[in-house]
């Protein structure tokens, strides 16, 4: 904890600083310009881990993944899409990877970058390192330290603001994702995670394995909000616990196949289901370009 607390009065110290003097910062090492816009990976005080969760690390299936190795990666991936406008908000979409994948793979293997500059949103990706290619939905500090989330992402718009990247240190929208075992995070982040009022869309991609209840209780509360999820059979069971939860709040549901998709049925408000039996569930993200279709078709503003 006071780690945290002298890394943000470092940042305050640069940012006013930086100011005063109306200097603008020298951008920090490891930001890399690629076809798509710019990345850094780095780390970050208030990212998921490492955490008290798995300190002692974690056994699945009689395998043991240790601490060091897998629970230890506090870095978080931002992208920035070519074109991107700084204005008086700063949207973003915050994507949780799922099982057994790191920052490293997955960026390039989903194309998020490719995806996000394509769908023409200007919004910035944050992407914080799950367990380290582990089998494990386990979410670290967003569990355990309710409003980690928020403070995550105020560290984020705090270095990006020292960089020169943003002109403001207000958070607009932001759009949750999770593919695969990632649902535990963005259930928990609509829950306790400090920022509900800021989240208008959440898109799952066959990751509707549980934590249902945190889904469910953030679309009702609210007419203006969409959840869009896409799923093989491996999630349909939740999928039809989410329909039956939503029906029974009296919300809308949207209920689609590959042959009945379509932009205006896919950008509704409420709850929104694309049934995709025949897609492979590692590649429901990137195959078709269902990321880039789902971003798209929300209201975050254009570049």
């Amino acid at each position: 904890m006071q780690m945290r607390k002298l890394f943000g009065l470092g940042l305050l110290f640069l940012l006013t600083g930086a100011m005063a003097l109306g200097q603008t910062p020298a951008p920090a090492a490891g930001w890399r310009h690629g076809r798509f816009g710019w990345t850094i990976i780095r780390p970050f005080p208030d990212a998921p881990y490492p955490a008290a969760s798995r300190a002692h690390g974690y056994t699945y299936q009689g395998k043991f993944y240790s601490f060091a190795a897998h629970y230890d990666d506090s870095r978080v991936a931002i992208f920035i899409p070519s074109g991107y406008r700084p204005g008086n908000r700063i949207n973003f979409i915050v994507h949780f990877h799922g099982w057994n994948n790191h920052l490293s793979r997955a960026l390039p293997y989903y194309r998020l970058p490719q995806q996000v500059e394509a769908s023409g949103v200007n919004a910035i990706l944050v992407v914080p390192q799950g367990p380290y290619d582990a089998p494990d939905s386990d979410d670290g500090k967003l569990t355990i330290q309710p409003g980690d989330f928020a403070g995550l992402m105020r560290e984020v718009v705090g270095f990006l603001h020292v960089q020169g990247r943003v002109r403001t240190t207000r958070i607009g929208a932001i759009i949750l994702s999770s593919h695969s075992g990632g649902n535990r995070a963005a259930s928990d982040v609509l829950q306790f995670g400090g920022l509900t009022r800021h989240i208008s869309d959440v898109f799952l991609f066959d990751s509707a394995y549980g934590d249902l209840p945190g889904f469910l209780h953030w679309l009702e509360a609210s007419h203006h909000r969409r959840l869009v999820s896409v799923f093989t059979d491996d999630t349909s069971d939740g999928n039809l616990d989410l329909m039956a939860g939503l029906q029974a709040a009296g919300k809308r549901i949207t209920l689609m196949t590959k042959a009945s998709l379509t932009r205006r049925r896919l950008a509704r408000r409420g709850g929104v289901f694309l049934y995709t039996p025949h897609l492979p569930h590692d590649h429901i993200m990137q195959r078709r370009s269902y990321f880039q279709l789902f971003l798209a078709t929300s209201r975050l503003p254009r570049r």
